[in-house]
């Protein structure tokens, strides 16, 4: 062969290459990235699968995603998978991404055609559970996942269950499952089936389920169903719990009492499964019949007996003992206690029946009346003190009370224990009798006279007594003037003078006082005493020593912000007031002049009788120089005046005279000043409240020259008055000649 025939053959091999390569670009069409597609398996390695999907390249997905099937991957395999990746370097398949894409399909129509799921839980989550619904992550809502409130949701975890999915958005990844509807619509039908066959009078057996207040839950028909058993449909009896009754698990008989088809709602009872014992209440348990019984319950008012199964009365607390003061049944019974009864009443309607314990014994208060009358004198012994009184045991348990008042005559008495003692035997007359309500009234203090009876004619008023102190308070003291008779001194009649906080400041128990009767009140057998009145007043002594006008020493026993107390004789003290201490100055406090225990002379002003107050000064020693200064010069004048200072805010003292001083403002001044300058000031105010003359040098001045015009004036005008009538003769003469003047033309 010539070369020239092997370059023809290279270039018609050639002309084929590019056809055949031309015919496959045009047979293949690339495929698209997020499709899915079915390929089959042409080669594993060790990481990756290979497959062929029909297009140019092979696809590679990754061998790890084959972990989750039953199988390993096998050369010759069909397998769905989408492409994640095409270009010219590789092709690049998921399977998990065509799984996840065919189970969103799959959810998606489920979710819209209401389709049943299954779905396999992996673990708890706060609020439910995390499931896998065909390679998809899943929620199921704690409450959703069972009939009732499930608190144990880790016994679900790992196990697969049928749901139904009630919420779906593919593009926020979330699906959200539902297993309650599913066993709801089951639920219904068992339901719908058990009313069609149950009927009331029905006997099951059932489970006690749930126990609440008011009953217990029971199930049914082999716990398909609950039904309601009322506490009140337990027992023929009272049942005060239900938890006395039942317990949870507890396999009970019941009886169907009511079926409500619409509110799938069934009453049951355990009573009716047998005979009411009140249908023959009449016949068992005839009125003041006896019996035996056992303490059921115990409340604060009485206990419960049980007569027979189903049948309890009540035996009141008052009719518990004839005798005995019961505050709580609990004293004398306890629950389980076997006790004879008697029954009193019974009412059928209301399945009522009254017990007595007391009535099976003979009432002792019938032979206490036979025996004993009003008026009658006894003697017993003290059971029981309480705040009111005491009892007194008369015979056999029976007490009379002797209140707190019928102790003693006298009325100083806070509690019985101040005078009698626990089992003390005391003597006391009857003083009233009740059958009715079984009271005895006894007193103590009737057995003996009553020492009030004459004792405004014992102790007239204004006798002085003596007697013995009692008692202390902080309002007096109490003192016994004759036996079981005593008085009252009250704090503010201990000294005329002198003010006692607590009688105890005084006074002390047991000690022997002599005092005066100030008042009687029998009827309330309450006497006023008093011992400052044993002696004469000081106000009454100290007034007659001491008229207005008087001028004494005295010393200073105190001092306040409005004055100083000054001691005249036996704690009487004046007030000198802050306003009388000085004519010129203002005193702000008295303190700024004199301290306790100084001595000044002062005079009486005046005194108050009613108020018994003494007023006294001590300016009032001496002439007021003010009042002097101003009948000499009064307001409006004007006076030279000396400075005799200059204060900070231009202000300037002026001394009158020797004793009064004025103060001349800043702005009244109209020059310059110095201490011991004098000056012409107009007297302008006197300030009382200040104790300050106030002046004014520009009004001085202003009125000095009003008066120096006045009087140049006043001068000028008798001049011109002097000189006029030497002009008026000169006037007249010249007028003459002028007329002659004229008649001579």
């Amino acid at each position: 062969m010539t070369d020239e025939n092997l370059n023809e053959e290279e270039i018609i091999v050639e002309e084929s290459m590019d056809d055949f390569e031309e015919l496959w670009s045009e047979s293949f069409v690339p495929a698209t990235v997020g499709r899915t597609y079915v390929g089959k398996i042409v080669r594993i390695d060790a990481k990756d699968v290979y497959l062929d999907i029909s297009f140019k390249n092979e696809g590679i997905a990754p061998l790890v995603e084959f972990s989750r099937d039953t199988l390993p991957p096998a050369l010759g395999q069909e397998v769905e998978v989408m492409v994640m990746k095409n270009d010219e370097d590789a092709l690049i398949l998921s399977k998990s991404k065509a799984e996840a894409a065919r189970a969103w399909k799959i959810a998606a129509e489920a979710y819209e055609t209401k389709k049943i799921v299954r779905a396999k839980v992996h673990n708890k989550v706060k609020g439910g559970l995390n499931a896998d619904c065909n390679g998809l992550k899943a929620f199921i809502p704690g409450s959703l996942m069972s009939l009732h409130p499930e608190y144990d949701l880790e016994k679900y975890v790992g196990k697969e269950f049928d749901f139904q999915i009630i919420e779906f958005n593919k593009r926020r990844r979330n699906m959200v499952l539902s297993r309650k509807m599913l066993l709801q619509e089951e639920r219904r039908k068992n339901i719908e089936h058990i009313f069609e066959t149950l009927k009331e009078g029905d006997i099951c057996e059932g489970i006690v389920k749930n126990i609440t207040d008011y009953g217990a839950f029971v199930s049914i028909v082999d716990g398909q169903i609950d039904g309601l058993l009322h506490k009140a449909d337990m027992s023929w009896a009272h049942v005060r719990s239900v938890n006395s009754v039942l317990s949870l698990g507890d396999k009970i008989q019941v009886k169907i009492l009511s079926i409500d088809r619409d509110k799938e709602k069934i009453s049951l009872g355990v009573k009716q499964l047998s005979d009411d014992p009140w249908n023959n209440i009449e016949k068992n348990f005839e009125v003041d019949s006896r019996h035996q019984g056992k303490v059921k319950n115990i409340t604060h008012f009485g206990v419960f007996v049980e007569l027979t199964e189903g049948v309890e009365g009540l035996v009141h607390v008052s009719d518990i003992s004839w005798t005995q003061r019961i505050k709580h049944p609990e004293e004398l019974l306890k629950i389980g206690d076997e006790v004879e009864v008697k029954i009193l009443s019974y009412e059928k309607e209301t399945r009522k029946i009254a017990l007595g314990i007391k009535q099976c014994a003979e009432d002792p208060w019938e032979a206490v009346f036979d025996k004993h009358e009003e008026g009658q004198v006894i003697t017993g012994d003290v059971k029981n003190i309480t705040d009111f009184g005491v009892f007194v045991e008369i015979e056999n348990g029976i007490q009379g009370l002797v209140h707190i008042s019928d102790l003693s005559w006298s009325n100083k008495i806070n509690h019985p224990k101040q005078v009698i003692d626990l089992n003390q035997s005391v003597t006391c007359k009857i003083i009233s009798m009740n059958k009715e309500s079984r009271k005895i009234s006894l007193s103590i203090k009737e057995v003996s006279e009553d020492p009030w009876t004459d004792v405004a004619g014992t102790f007239p008023i204004g006798t002085t007594v003596k007697g013995k102190v009692t008692g202390l308070t902080n309002f007096g003291a109490f003192v016994e003037i004759a036996e079981n008779v005593e008085g009252m001194i009250h704090i503010s009649d201990f000294a005329w003078n002198k003010h006692y906080d607590n009688a105890s400041d005084f006074l002390t128990v047991d000690a022997e006082v002599a005092c005066k009767i100030l008042e009687i009140d029998p009827s309330l057998r309450k006497i006023s005493l008093g011992i400052k009145q044993l002696t004469e007043e000081p106000w009454t002594r100290a007034t007659k020593n001491f008229p207005v006008g008087t001028v004494f020493s005295g010393k200073i026993n105190n001092i306040t912000n409005f004055g100083a107390f000054i001691s005249l004789e036996d704690g009487i003290d004046g007030l000198l007031h802050v306003s009388d201490i000085s004519w010129t100055e203002k005193i702000e406090h008295p303190s700024d002049k004199f301290k306790v225990e100084d001595e000044i002379k002062v005079i009486v002003l005046a005194i108050d009788g009613t108020q018994r107050k003494i007023s006294l000064g001590l300016k009032q020693l001496s002439d007021d120089p003010v009042e002097k200064y101003f009948s000499t010069n009064p307001l409006k004048s004007i006076v030279e005046v000396e400075v005799k200072e200059i204060l900070a805010d231009g202000s300037a003292v002026l001394k009158l005279n020797d004793k009064v001083d004025g103060l001349v403002l800043a702005k009244q001044m109209n020059k310059d000043l110095s201490v011991g300058d004098t000056t012409p000031a107009k007297l302008v105010e006197f300030n009382t409240r200040e104790m300050k003359i106030l002046l004014s040098v520009k009004q001085a001045e202003r009125d000095l020259e009003k008066s120096t015009v006045a009087e140049y004036n006043k001068a000028n005008d008798q001049k011109v008055e002097k000189e006029a009538p030497d002009v008026n003769d000169a006037l007249a003469a010249l007028k003459a000649e002028l007329e002659s003047e004229e008649r001579g033309n």
